[in-house]
């Protein structure tokens, strides 16, 4: 099926001593992002590129920061080159794929996409993917589990990501559907923490102290701002009485469920998705796959991820992430063996 012509840049191969690749993470504080790292390059040492043809960039989850850096690389040209990049925001998708179609780039974007707006309609042909995790199913999944894990009645409250994010934008969708199914649990307060620990405990710190008892639960949209709620409620030895989720699943998260901490955290792998993207990416620039011909189930496209509770978090602790766990020639029988399915857009979700 194809899907628009690509730009002159973005139709040659290269050989894999000549390729470089950029990948734009959010912070590398992050575990889940250090994951990712670790996945990406795995697939690229195994390829055989040198360390040096694989460098990572973080933003802080500033999108300018990131259309900077890679502006300013891609300046010489982008031949040989692909760019796997979290724009931190939907503001910041466009200008990042056009620079890399004004550079003849390949770029695989992660996470955030403005609705309407895809690969094959966009990007002249070097927009190779897009790839992101269900955040309706995270958001939704999470709730319901905190939800019953009080008997369906009480009061929560709720801390955000950034509000431009999809995945903000996706998994407050899924809480606010959780919340229409059980109609004896309240909101009190829903506040923006912007997938910051810090700000997520100060923030918690202010609802303890106005709600006190009546909290019976924290839904967070990440783990990292679940973990600042963590804080303030051991400050008030309420952690083991107030049920906390996140998403992401971090180690940290997962060793907070184990310890009883935390109550659940969605699991997405960012090992695997590290592994999926910058093959995919190595794919296109080699010749291993043709975006031009690839269905929109393949060029949008999600992950699997799996609700991490008591029962398995010490399992998914364990798991064995780590070379060889996604080789490039198994991702390249199909980069698409993971995938649930074609990303639905927010608005017709």
């Amino acid at each position: 099926m194809g899907l628009g012509g690509a730009a002159a840049g973005c139709t040659t191969t290269a050989q894999p001593q000549d390729i470089k690749i950029y990948l734009g993470v959010g912070a590398f504080s992050s575990t889940y992002w250090q994951e990712f790292i670790k996945g990406a390059k795995a697939v690229a040492k195994e390829v055989g590129l040198a360390e040096d043809q694989v460098n990572a960039y973080e933003s802080n989850f500033d999108g300018q920061r990131h259309l900077d850096t890679f502006t300013g690389i891609l300046a010489a040209g982008g031949k040989n080159t692909a760019v796997v990049v979290d724009p931190a925001s939907t503001a910041f998708t466009k200008p990042l794929v056009q620079a890399a179609n004004n550079a003849g780039a390949r770029v695989v974007t992660l996470w955030n996409r403005p609705d309407g707006i895809h690969p094959w309609d966009f990007g002249g042909g070097c927009w190779v993917a897009h790839q992101e995790f269900n955040g309706v199913e995270s958001g939704e999944r999470s709730a319901n589990a905190l939800f019953d894990s009080f008997g369906g009645k009480g009061a929560i409250v709720a801390l955000n990501g950034i509000p431009d994010n999809p995945a903000a934008k996706g998994r407050l969708a899924g809480l606010q559907r959780a919340l229409a199914s059980h109609p004896e649990v309240t909101l009190l307060d829903s506040q923006v923490a912007s997938w910051d620990q810090t700000k997520a405990q100060t923030i918690t710190e202010t609802w303890l102290g106005k709600y006190g008892d009546q909290i019976r639960g924290v839904w967070s949209a990440n783990d990292g701002m679940a973990l600042g709620a963590v804080e303030a409620l051991k400050a008030h030895n309420m952690n083991a009485k107030v049920k906390v989720t996140g998403s992401d699943g971090s180690a940290d998260a997962l060793e907070s469920i184990v310890r009883g901490d935390m109550l659940t955290s969605m699991r997405v792998d960012g090992y695997m998705q590290g592994a999926v993207t910058v093959g995919l990416a190595y794919a296109s620039l080699v010749g291993d796959v043709d975006p031009a011909t690839l269905s929109p189930a393949q060029r949008e496209f999600y992950l699997k991820q799996e609700l991490a509770t008591p029962g398995n978090a010490p399992a998914l602790l364990n798991q064995n992430t780590g070379p060889g766990v996604y080789t490039y020639a198994e991702l390249k029988k199909n980069f698409w063996a993971h995938s649930p399915g074609q990303i639905v857009d927010i608005g017709n979700s």
